[in-house]
């Protein structure tokens, strides 16, 4: 090539537009756990006939949600031999480019067994993912970090052997976060309880911070995931469970903080529902079984050190409050919806009501949103998509299916897992 011609390549390079590379959603409700996606256009309309991308079928069943890289969308699945499976799709066709058996094994659940089974097993905790690796934590105990390229296992844990048998009524539901080089993991039951942190790439311990907090029965567990919060220069890990929430630093394990008084009036005060933050306050959310009115959630101050006392505690909002829903902060509002169909959006400043409508359906997926919509995914497969600003429904969505997983986002694409099947929506 002639210096001219090379001069004019390279120029061309420095001064054109970059291309923009689409948001990936590499773990649950994404990179931090927010719930909410960065990007514009996003789908609001779609069914079985049209704005579909592509869908494939899933083998066995699970409620995991899926992990979205730049060309992968990874799942993880239980079939009727207890096999636990780590499955993956090329984002933009469909087809499957891994499906690997990584173990066997089942969920230790005391609990009466026709209130949990028909709802999740062994495969509900969401994988984690990069370009290079899957992560997948199974409720049975096993943790495993897999190689994309070769499909082979890089290294595996059996988390109840080294930590400890699990105590849990409906069995383990917790999923991991993975941070930097870290992957955490949680576990609150009546038994063990701590917040261990691994290398990513070697599976080796990196800290660990026992959890055992004071809580009657249920009350000591928790299905919850941790989330990421960064504020200014300082990040914290929020993971909320047994009647409290607290704060540890990632990189350390050292507790930042902690607020207790989310016990409610009942045996099955357990927590499934994640922590969620902004800048001014910590959100956290008791337990509400069946929707019985005893739940509730709390909006803590942001930026205290140690115990939160009764003075940290900005206010509390008691009515319709989700169980397993996984409230949603956007737009200065806390978007939230009960398990029988109740969705509130609140005021942030003051958890005063902005709106309140009933909505079709049982609800356990957690909410997300972005381009100024909040999705609400039933289990009966119906998702409505409300306008952030003034809670008007812009559309409701039917697909075939039985829905606990939480819908992900990335590149103008929502991806919605059923039990038995995985959907690319377009929109229409």
């Amino acid at each position: 090539m002639r210096f001219p011609a090379l001069l004019l390549t390279v120029c061309c390079l420095l001064f054109s537009p970059a291309k923009s590379h689409a948001e990936t959603w590499p773990q649950f409700r994404g990179t931090d756990g927010s719930g909410v996606s960065s990007e514009t256009n996003l789908p609001a309309h779609w069914s079985a006939q049209e704005g579909l991308l592509w869908s494939a079928p899933l083998p066995g069943r699970a409620n995991s949600s899926p992990a979205i890289t730049s060309k992968r969308v990874d799942l993880t699945t239980k079939t009727e031999d207890n096999g636990l499976w780590i499955l993956s799709f090329d984002r933009k066709t469909g087809q499957q480019l891994l499906k690997v058996k990584v173990g066997t094994g089942s969920l230790n659940a005391p609990g009466p067994r026709n209130l949990w089974a028909n709802r999740h097993n062994a495969a509900t905790p969401s994988p984690m993912s990069d370009e290079q690796n899957i992560w997948a934590f199974f409720g049975s105990g096993l943790l495993v970090c897999l190689d994309v390229a070769s499909g082979e296992i890089v290294w595996q844990k059996d988390m109840v052997k080294d930590y400890g048998a699990y105590d849990i009524t409906f069995g383990m539901g917790s999923t991991p976060r993975l941070w930097g080089n870290l992957l955490i993991v949680t576990c609150m039951t009546k038994g063990p309880s701590y917040v261990v942190a691994f290398d990513k790439e070697t599976g080796k311990e990196v800290w660990k911070a026992n959890r055992k907090l004071p809580a009657q029965k249920d009350g000591a567990d928790a299905y919850s995931t941790p989330t990421i919060f960064q504020r200014g220069n300082k990040t914290e890990l929020l993971v909320s469970g047994s009647d409290h929430v607290n704060a540890y630093d990632p990189k350390t394990g050292k507790q930042l903080w902690i607020a207790g008084g989310l016990d409610i009036p009942s045996p099955f005060g357990r927590i499934i529902a994640a922590p969620v933050a902004n800048q001014e306050m910590i959100i956290a959310t008791s337990g509400n079984p069946g929707g019985g009115g005893l739940g509730y959630i709390k909006a803590f101050k942001q930026g205290a050190s140690g115990n939160i006392t009764k003075s940290g505690l900005l206010w509390k909002y008691d009515t319709a409050t989700p169980d397993a829903s996984t409230p949603l902060i956007m737009n200065g509002k806390l978007y939230m919806i009960g398990q029988k169909g109740v969705a509130t959006c609140l005021n942030l400043k003051d958890g005063e009501p902005v709106w309140k409508k009933r909505m079709k359906g049982e609800y356990f997926s957690a909410l997300v949103g972005g381009d100024n919509k909040v999705y609400f995914l039933s289990i009966e497969g119906l998702c409505t998509v409300v306008d952030a600003s003034n809670g008007n429904v812009i559309a409701e969505n039917q697909l075939p299916g039985t829905f606990y997983s939480t819908p992900a986002i990335s590149d103008g694409v929502i991806y919605l897992r059923s039990f038995d099947k995985l959907y690319a929506i377009k929109g229409k």
